[in-house]
């Protein structure tokens, strides 16, 4: 490979259009200075992609455009490379690279341009220049400007080992290790990811192992309660049978007695009617013998009868009241004992927390003390610590003052917050015995009310009941038509599922199906399905795509190859044919071949089969072994045209191999990615999971419906009967509530008012506590900052002795503040067990009172009862005396009466009788439907019970309670926890594999660091050995002299650098010492050993030997003539001996400011135009 041509276009001094020709081996180029000898070398470095234009020896790019007399407004350069060796990876023998810089002004910046790049004519970037360079070994190192002959020399020792790196292919090595660290760092960071993920999993895990746990008891106490509340039934339904035979036997036996008791009826109606006629013939009688006085006595009988009755009432309400306020006095008699005790705890525990803070303070004042006396010894010393010690003393008052104050505040705030705790204590009290009062009166309200409104509550509930019946009863034929769409609904979705699965079964062979039925069925876990059911294809590719997988769709995806042999040993065993099996563990993604990389930007090309069809990238290793780089193409003509090494095949389904053979035809219909639809499949079992699950849903519902109307129906039948309450004694205490509740309803408002007072005092106060704890703050600082200063001054033994004083003040004085907060504590602790003690001693006094008032109000109504029971005895004395004058008239009248009341007595009890008969009689017939309905609706039995093992209603409903208690109790249960647990445990095992896949991963990838840095340093020195030894041998040649090549750090030599020793006649020569032409011939003989060991394309070399006398400029250009023939060489000169050695030269000349190029010209033509050496 070689330079063959370069063109310059509006490039510095060529300011027009010229192309330069060139030829392997040694062109020398030469002419008079200024002529643009030198343009032709910044041309080249400018192609090559150096983007600093001081490299060229410009301030700006654009000044590299020609500004002669026509200014340009852009500057173009092209080289053509010859490549018929192939070192610059493009499929041509010549390369022609090109760059172009244009003007193009902005209104902001007038200077403005852009670069353009070229290969081979096509729009390029720089980096891909630079990339197709480098692989050809060409770079900017290649070229010497002119003046930078000795930089070698004059270069630190890191850049110039840096030299060697680039010949070694360090860069490469390196790119090596930072992508084996990225990777390292990727897998590190993907296992610590995977390892955030198990330990959250194994959480998960153990909570679902708790959760699977209690959802396997869950389920087992549910269906032992189904099983109760079934036994339930069935119990119901024998005692239903036997209770509808005893109903009919009941109606029989009182219809009989209903017409017995007709009978007598009528018979003691037509009797009383009798006596009532005799009794009143006699009751006339006696009314003519006194009967107005008798009547007037007997009002005074019954109205002392009434008072006596009243009094007996009130004196037994009384009693009872002064028991409970007697046992209430003595349960507070109770409490405040046990307060007392409280209050003596308190007490001591305050005594000896005095006595802690008093032992404290003490220690704090006798360091404080001891403190002083130092400071007191420093201040002595100095005016200065004199005056600071008097502004100390100032400030310390000042804190003195300031803590007083916030201490009178700290007191009247705690004797504030004091009382407003009593009056909270007060305010609780009162308002639980308020609520107490509202909970009794509310109670006495409800039973006074209960009496008045149990019919039309009774009405009311019926009405209710009927309109939840009704409601139940519509709820009921919902659920029952939606229970029967779903039924539909599901059996529809089972036939759908069911000719999707016939499909399937169709299109794959037994031993796949019986594989998928393992993965269906849960028997073999890690089973991911066929390539056919993993992979989505569009029906426009699908022809050409099961063309080209052929039977491998059938091919079963699996997690591992552990799953994959338990498979095959599984169809082994039962006989069931051959499967090919893809373990994701072990697949590996190939890549495709060149050939097909070629092929692939053709028009008629639609891709790799691969890129057609949609998949989890995880399974993209299984699916590469499927379609592999199978390229699908348009139609049979376009894949003819390109056929040959690479696999095709084309939308109507023609296979075309690498080999040349051509398959195609009619396809059968149906196809394996036609006949799988794995997500329809899966949609289709979700939704008949969710179906399922509602069916489950509505069919518990239709059956609690069901027991809610039995239920309302029971109630209906059966409705409480309630009797009325006497109501006097609870009016009573009603108006005594009330009144007592007016007292605490004033008592409690004027105790808010008086907290709400207090509040904003206590708010004042601890607004003023802060601003003065603020204020002690600052001056605390101050007297801090001064204390320092004074002690700065002080000697070290004495500042260390306060220092340790201080701590150990500061620690007594935090041990007191922690004393004193305990103290208020308790104290705080005594003033609320002193006000509970006074608030019970005042709840016992009103106690007392009450009840003192309760004994006189009992010791009235004793009298009450007394005067009233000897009234009633005087006045039936009197009727006794008034009564005997009519004796016999009076006995008969008696006798009649009491014949009259025992007849009506009769009467009323058979009316009475026969009302309940009859009553019994339509309740008991109003329960035979019922009970035809309810044994009707017992839902159906799903067990079988033993005679000997069904208990009693009452220990079924026991049980049943029992285990509905323990179910709410498990309750919520996450019923998905079984099937959540073993998904959770596949996850866990699948993390840990990877895991442990990247552990070993990440193992690797040091090792291969390690590798790596091994060849790199291996590397490094077989080429150093190489260059050092070339250089031993080039630079005595040259300068007859001794050079070595020496590495700065041998064991590392990335961590130093190469330093190029010289001797001398026997002596060591320092690099700075040595002259222009020393350094050259240094340079050059590095430059030369490097080429020796790897040359590159070309060299191009300015005036080099400008430093150098005659004799070792001809040595360095017969050397250069010798490399001529691995490399080609181009070399501005002005020397003779240089030019002569050249096979080709090069003339330049500047005429009005525009550099020309003359070629194939002599050395006396040169001697013309050129100032020759």
């Amino acid at each position: 490979m070689y330079i063959k041509c370069i063109t310059l276009e509006n490039f510095k001094s060529f300011g027009n259009k010229i192309s330069i020709p060139f030829l392997p081996g040694f062109t020398a180029i030469t002419g008079p200075n200024g002529s643009g000898k030198s343009n032709i070398v910044d041309a080249i470095l400018f192609l090559l992609g150096i983007r600093s234009p001081k490299m060229i020896r410009a301030e700006r790019l654009v000044d590299l455009i020609y500004k002669g007399n026509k200014e340009a407004n852009y500057c173009k350069v092209s080289i053509v490379f010859d490549n018929s060796s192939r070192k610059i990876p493009v499929d041509s023998d010549e390369i022609v690279l090109t760059r172009k810089i244009k003007i193009s002004p902005l209104p902001d910046n007038p200077s403005n341009f852009y670069s353009y790049f070229y290969i081979n004519g096509k729009s390029a970037s720089l980096n891909e220049f630079v990339d197709l360079l480098s692989s050809a070994h060409i770079s900017p190192t290649c070229i010497v400007q002119q003046g930078d002959v000795t930089s070698i020399v004059e270069m630190g020792d890191f850049e110039r080992r840096k030299l060697i790196d680039e010949v070694a292919g360090i860069a490469d090595f390196d790119r090596d290790i930072e992508k084996a660290k990225r990777e390292r760092d990727e897998v590190e960071k993907n296992m610590e990811h995977i390892s955030i993920v198990l330990d959250e999993i194994k959480k998960q895990l153990r909570q679902l192992k708790k959760e699977k746990d209690e959802a396997i008891k869950y389920k087992e106490k549910v269906e032992e309660f189904n099983k109760t509340k079934a036994m339930l039934s069935y119990k119901k339904k024998i005692e239903i049978e036997k209770e509808i035979k005893e109903v009919q036997k009941q109606i029989d036996y009182y219809e009989k007695e209903k017409i017995n008791n007709e009978k007598e009826l009528f018979e003691l109606k037509k009797k009383y009617k009798e006596k009532q006629i005799s009794f009143q013939e006699i009751e006339n009688k006696l009314m003519e013998l006194g009967g107005e006085e008798i009547l007037k006595i007997k009002e005074k009988i019954d109205f002392f009868r009434e008072e006596n009755i009243k009094a007996k009432e009130k004196i037994n309400y009384y009693r009872k009241e002064i028991a409970e306020k007697k046992g209430e006095a003595e349960q507070i008699k109770g409490l405040i004992n046990k307060i007392i005790k409280e209050e003596e705890k308190c007490e001591n525990a305050i005594e000896n927390i005095k006595k802690e803070i008093e032992k404290t303070d003490k220690e704090i004042s006798l360091k404080e003390k001891e403190v002083s006396q130092i400071k007191a010894e420093i201040e002595k010393t100095d005016e200065k610590t004199v005056s600071l010690s008097r502004e100390i003393a100032k400030i310390k008052k000042e804190i003195e003052k300031a803590k007083e104050d916030m201490h009178s505040l700290l007191l009247e705030r705690d004797r504030t917050v004091q009382k407003r705790d009593g009056l909270s204590t007060k305010l609780n009290e009162l308002m639980n015995i308020k609520n107490n009062f509202d909970i009794e009166l509310k109670e006495l309200k409800m039973e006074i009310g209960e009496a008045q409104k149990v019919e039309k509550e009774r009405r009311g509930r019926k009405e209710q009941l009927e309109k939840k019946l009704f409601e139940k009863k519509k709820e009921e034929a919902s659920i029952g038509e939606k229970l029967r769409e779903v039924e539909r609904e599901i059996l529809r979705l089972q036939r759908e599922l069911s000719k999707l699965k016939l499909s399937e079964d169709i299109s794959f062979s037994p031993s796949t199906k019986e594989i998928l039925r393992l993965r269906d069925e849960g028997i073999i876990r890690g089973i991911h399905g066929s390539i056919a059911e993993l992979v989505k294809v569009d029906d426009k590719y699908r022809k050409a795509i099961e063309v080209a997988a052929g039977r491998r769709a059938e091919a079963v995806v699996v997690e591992n190859d552990e799953v994959a042999a338990k498979c095959i040993d599984y169809l082994k065993k039962n006989d069931y044919g051959r499967v090919t099996f893809l373990p994701l563990n072990k697949m590996v993604a190939g890549k495709p071949r060149g050939r097909a990389l070629l092929v692939i930007r053709n028009e008629n090309v639609l891709g790799f089969a691969m890129d057609l069809v949609s998949y989890d990238k995880k399974y993209e290793p299984a699916v590469w072994y499927v379609l592999g780089d199978t390229i699908v193409v348009n139609n049979l003509d376009a894949a003819r045209s390109l056929m040959g090494g690479i696999r095709m095949v084309t939308l109507d389904g023609e296979l075309i191999e690498p080999s040349g053979a051509i398959t195609g035809g009619s396809l059968p219909k149906g196809g394996l990615f036609e006949m799988c639809d794995l997500k329809k499949s899966m949609e289709l079992k979700y939704k008949l999971s969710e179906l399922s699950r509602e069916q489950e849903e509505l069919t518990d519902a239709f059956i609690k419906i069901k027991e809610e109307i039995g239920k309302i129906d029971n109630e209906l039948k059966i409705l409480p009967d309630y009797k009325l309450e006497e109501i006097e004694k609870y009016e009573v205490r009603k108006r005594e509530i009330e009144g007592k509740l007016k007292v605490i309803n004033d008592e409690l408002r004027k105790l808010e008012n008086e907290l709400n007072e207090i509040n904003s005092v206590i708010m004042d106060y601890e607004g003023k506590i802060k601003e003065k704890q603020n204020e002690i703050s600052q001056l605390e600082e101050l007297r801090k900052r001064k204390e320092e200063e004074v002690i700065s001054i002080a000697s070290e033994e004495k500042i260390k002795k306060i220092n340790f004083l201080k701590e150990e003040i500061e620690k007594l004085k935090e041990e007191s503040r922690n004393l004193i907060a305990n103290l208020r504590g308790k104290e705080k602790e005594r003033e609320v067990i002193l006000s509970q003690k006074n608030e019970i001693e005042r709840r016992l006094g009103e106690n007392e009172i009450k009840l003192k008032e309760m004994e006189k109000e009992l010791a009235e109504e004793e009298r009450r009862y007394d005067e009233s029971g000897k009234e009633i005895k005087a006045y039936e004395e009197i009727e006794k005396k008034i009564i005997s004058k009519t004796k016999g008239l009076s006995e008969e009248r008696d006798k009649l009466y009491k014949e009259i009341v025992e007849i009506e007595k009769i009467i009323d009890n058979l009316s009475t009788k026969m009302e309940a008969t009859i009553d019994i009689i339509s309740k008991t017939k109003a329960r035979l439907p019922s009970l035809e309905s309810a044994l009707s609706e017992i839902m159906d039995i799903n067990y079988e019970f033993k005679e000997e093992e069904i208990l009693s209603i009452d220990e079924i409903k026991k049980r049943m309670k029992e285990l509905e208690e323990a179910i709410q109790k498990m309750e919520p249960v996450n019923m998905k926890a079984l099937e959540e647990y073993e998904k959770q445990e596949e996850r866990k095992k699948k993390f840990e594999e990877d895991y442990n896949r990247l552990k070993e991963q990440r193992d690797n990838l040091i090792k291969l660091e390690e590798e790596i840095k091994n060849k790199k340093n291996k590397t490094f020195y077989e080429v150093f050995n190489e260059i050092r030894k070339n250089f031993i041998k080039i630079y005595s040649e040259l300068s007859g002299a001794e050079g070595d090549l020496i590495l700065q750090n041998p064991e590392n030599p990335f961590e130093g650098g190469l330093t190029i020793k010289v001797k001398k006649n026997g002596k060591t020569m320092s690099l700075y010492s040595l002259s222009g032409g020393e350094k050259s011939i240094a340079s050059l003989a590095f430059i030369f050993s490097m080429q020796a060991y790897e040359p590159s394309p070309f060299y191009i070399l300015d005036e080099i030997d400008m430093f150098l006398d005659e004799k070792n400029a001809e040595k360095i250009a017969k050397m250069i003539l010798s490399n001529s023939s691995s490399a080609q060489f181009i070399v501005v000169s002005l020397r003779r001996v240089t030019i002569k050695n050249a096979n080709h030269i090069y003339g330049v000349t500047i005429s009005n400011g525009v550099s020309t190029i003359v070629g194939n010209i002599n050395i006396k033509e040169l001697e013309k135009m050129a100032e020759i050496k």
